[in-house]
């Protein structure tokens, strides 16, 4: 098996953390914390419910168009192999960045991995690290530069937030970021591009709990 690996300049142990950058964000959780607490947790059945606002801008009116809507995100199923569990999402936040003026964005199903505390975003629906991109390894501290690999130009960078942790994505066109609130996952997504108005902000309304694979 191809075991994908991403570069961090943060190295963590139990216990001791030595980051890149300092800066005192809001509540920063100790390693300990982290370590106790589950930052995405996945399971079949598990439900997150989001208060969505859109902004467009809409060619026909030549105007910045603002929508409100409701969006689910569930995890459909799960697969176990070898470590690694594949779990099926469908709604995953991302898609709402599909948003078409007049018609809902479509939820599709994505794979998200997760082997030991990495979580990884899955090229197919099986349990397989094979062709994954790699997202981030829990415990996360503030300041840290996630990149999927050495070579790539675009990295996530962890923030320290109210709730938790954000994992900010900026490339020329585009940003996105995710909330991650350890015990009940992504509490808030927001994506904008740069250029013509097209942003979303999902904010966390209710999440339940799914069903533990044991």
């Amino acid at each position: 098996m191809k075991v994908l690996a991403w570069v961090s300049c943060v190295a963590v142990t139990v216990g001791v953390a030595a980051s890149c950058s300092s800066g005192g964000k809001k509540h920063i959780m100790t390693t300990e914390e982290m370590i106790s607490a589950d930052p995405l947790p996945l399971a079949p059945g598990a439900k997150w419910t989001y208060a969505v606002t859109v902004k467009r801008y809409d060619a026909e009116t030549d105007k910045e168009v603002t929508k409100q809507l409701s969006w689910t995100t569930e995890v459909v199923d799960a697969k176990e192999a070898n470590g690694v569990v594949a779990f099926r999402v469908k709604g995953w936040p991302t898609d709402l960045a599909t948003f078409e003026s007049g018609e809902a964005p479509t939820a599709t199903v994505k794979t998200v991995l997760r082997s030991g505390n990495s979580f990884l975003f899955g090229a197919s629906a099986e349990p397989t690290l094979d062709g994954a991109e790699g997202w981030f390894s829990w415990p996360v501290l503030d300041g840290q530069k996630i990149c999927p690999s050495a070579e790539v130009v675009y990295c996530w960078i962890v923030t320290a937030v109210e709730t938790g942790y954000a994992l900010s994505f900026l490339t020329g066109p585009d940003e996105q970021t995710f909330e991650l609130e350890p015990g009940t996952g992504i509490s808030r997504f927001h994506y904008a591009h740069h250029g013509t108005t097209n942003e979303v902000e999902a904010k966390l309304v209710s999440y339940s709990k799914g069903t533990r694979r044991r």
